[in-house]
């Protein structure tokens, strides 16, 4: 059985990434985190836990959309990089 907890990777570092959006969860979590940026319905949910732990995973969210999910994800996916990250996340929350 793989660990789903193990990540070769940080929340630090993936914060710092996205510094110019809110934080909007309340920092509990150690392998996610959720920020917003100026599209109130709009948010990425990042994780870190699944089943690669070379993967960055995201949620990208909208509030407004009826997407049968209880999250309201749009697009669900992963990324092997900081900057590949941070191009989607600042694709969908800035427009």
């Amino acid at each position: 059985m793989k660990d789903l907890l193990r990540t070769n990777w940080t929340i630090e570092p993936l914060l710092a990434a996205l510094h110019d959006f809110q934080r909007t969860d309340d920092g509990v979590d150690l392998l996610a985190f959720r920020v917003a940026g100026s599209m109130p319905q709009r948010s990425a949910y990042v994780y870190l836990y699944g089943d690669n732990p070379d993967l960055i995973n995201f949620d990208l969210e909208d509030e407004s959309v009826e997407t049968g999910e209880w999250d309201h994800a749009v697009q669900r996916g992963s990324v092997r990089s900081i900057p590949d990250l941070r191009a989607i996340v600042v694709r969908w929350l800035v427009g």
